[in-house]
């Protein structure tokens, strides 16, 4: 009976022990502009090819972005003429990141992480000015987009009762877009 006993909880130890190579990470992404920003939600799923226990990782990754439909104002100090836009933004990515930990087995190990990833976009909206003197102008527009997006950020791991917890910050490189990712390890 011992030896059975001693085997369950040795079976329970080793896959709490196993780290899932499996992450979820949801959070805000935003993108400032003269005039305000627009902000929008994306989530991703993760995958390690290595164990994640190493000082490099190197994952798979899919994401979704969905900005709801927004509208900014501005003025111009040049001609005197105000403008309005308003604008809604969809996409789905798919790439590969790397990421390098000096302390890949702490409770807390802080990573770099940069990558390349295949992006689509769908992007609707209007454009309205408003010169000080002369007729108004609106031009709308919609569109769809192919094109590489190489984000690059800092990050933290932390390892808290069981559960690995990842809050990254990325910057994709080219663009003036920032996002905060909020993940958690899947228990597959």
């Amino acid at each position: 009976m011992r030896f059975f006993i001693a085997g369950v909880a040795l079976l329970f130890a080793s896959s709490a022990a196993a780290q899932s190579r499996w992450t979820f990470s949801a959070g805000p992404e935003w993108q400032p502009y003269v005039g305000g920003q627009f902000i929008g939600g994306r989530v991703r799923g993760e995958f390690e090819l290595l164990k994640p226990n190493r000082p490099f990782r190197l994952r798979m990754e899919i994401g979704g972005y969905w900005e709801p439909t927004q509208d900014r104002f501005g003025f111009s100090a040049i001609d005197g003429s105000s403008y309005s836009q308003t604008r809604q933004t969809v996409d789905v990515s798919f790439g590969f990141s790397a990421a390098v930990s000096p302390l890949p087995r702490a409770s807390f190990s802080p990573y770099f992480t940069a990558g390349v990833l295949a992006r689509q976009s769908w992007i609707r909206g209007a454009y309205f000015r408003f010169p000080a003197s002369g007729q108004p102008t609106y031009s709308p527009f919609s569109g769809t987009l192919g094109e590489l997006a190489y984000p690059v950020g800092l990050g933290l791991r932390a390892r808290i009762m069981g559960r690995v917890l990842q809050f990254e910050y990325r910057r994709f490189l080219g663009e003036h877009r920032n996002g905060l990712m909020v993940g958690t390890s899947l228990p597959f």
